[in-house]
């Protein structure tokens, strides 16, 4: 699809609005990770989320594209490297683990039903923001819990 200024966009805006506002649920777990002291968790997911919003507003062949997609891996690597390292907890492992495994199916099949014209690509981004969100909160809640169990103990260090 083609715009006036001859801009090559990935999708029309009725389907990227959806992933537009799917984008910002991302502030959510960032004000969590902000009330628990978690700055650079709060910091890294609001920035992905204004980054992911701005590019999903105007989805276009473009800088924006480039940032979002290195901004995601970044903070990806940020929230699985801690995800490792902090959860512990079996429930979380165990949800994590499935939702892990889901969110990657649901990106892998909205890239793959893009690339066919497939309409209901889009939701499968949806949903894959929409599990991220759940991710990134087991991963704040964790750090939370670990850096709680360290307090108690008599120690400030913080991981």
């Amino acid at each position: 699809m083609l715009n006036e200024k001859k801009e090559l966009y990935i999708a029309p805006f009725k389907d990227t609005r959806w992933l537009c506002l799917s984008s910002l649920f991302f502030t959510i777990p960032s004000y969590y990770a902000y009330i628990n002291n978690l700055y650079f968790h709060s910091i890294t997911l609001l920035t992905a989320s204004l980054i992911s919003a701005n590019y999903w507003r105007k989805a276009t062949y473009s800088w924006r594209r480039t940032i979002d997609l290195m901004f995601a891996k970044i903070a990806f690597i940020i929230f699985f490297s801690d995800g490792i390292y902090y959860i512990t907890s079996e429930n979380y492992l165990i949800t994590g683990s499935v939702a892990l495994i889901t969110s990657s199916y649901c990106f892998y099949l909205s890239s793959k039903l893009h690339k066919l014209h497939n309409n209901n690509w889009y939701k499968y981004h949806l949903l894959f923001h929409l599990i991220s969100t759940y991710q990134q909160f087991i991963v704040i809640d964790s750090i939370k819990n670990k850096n709680n169990v360290v307090k108690r103990s008599g120690s400030t260090e913080y991981f």
